[in-house]
């Protein structure tokens, strides 16, 4: 069932559909956690200036399984903005509102291989946006979420996103107004999307 990565020590999951033993999964996770929790090498996103100011020494592990039952160690209970981790939930709330197919056939699924905030992919893909995993892709994504307005647009996705958690998710509005100030090159990409539309 397992198999240890040559250079890491530590098992790998090849995945059977179903999660091993409670036991087993509980001591995996503290295993990765010991492993992980003092690793020091990414950055604290700053293209976001609230963002910035989040500790960088939070770090906790939560699985879930489909049963309802959890794992968690570490900060996991700590709220954090979700950003780029909607945009499968999005695209998942799109397909099943109006199909998939028609979701892979308005945005696409094939890897860009640009920067996740690119725009050059818009103008190379012009036909579609390519992946709702890259911004483009999530803005094209979003905008075919049911509802004649932004307001429900936008509370179509927070009920979805809701129902994915398990409970209501807040906005956090210090990060919304920080993100609003600062994103320019994603108003950038939506008007180019709706100009080649």
């Amino acid at each position: 069932m397992y198999t240890p990565l040559p250079d890491d020590g530590l098992p790998s999951l090849i995945s059977t559909g179903h999660l091993p033993p409670p036991e087993e999964v509980e001591t995996l996770v503290r295993q990765v956690y010991a492993r992980y929790r003092d690793l020091d090498e990414g950055k604290v996103a700053d293209y976001i200036p609230a963002l910035a100011k989040v500790s960088p020494r939070l770090f906790g592990i939560c699985i879930a399984g489909i049963n309802g039952r959890t794992f968690a160690i570490g900060d996991a209970t700590h709220e954090f903005s979700i950003q780029s981790v909607s945009k499968p939930f999005v695209f998942a709330l799109v397909c099943e509102a109006i199909g998939s197919e028609e979701a892979r056939g308005k945005v696409g699924v094939n890897a860009t291989g640009l920067p996740f905030n690119s725009v050059m992919a818009v103008e190379l893909n012009s036909e579609r946006t390519m992946n709702p995993m890259v911004n483009a892709g999530a803005i094209a994504t979003t905008s075919l979420a049911p509802g004649d307005t932004a307001e429900a647009k936008w509370r179509f996705i927070q009920e979805g996103l809701g129902r994915f958690a398990g409970r209501t998710l807040d906005l956090d509005s210090e990060i919304y107004e920080s993100e609003a100030a600062t994103n320019l090159r994603n108003r950038g990409i939506a008007k180019l999307l709706r100009a080649i539309a």
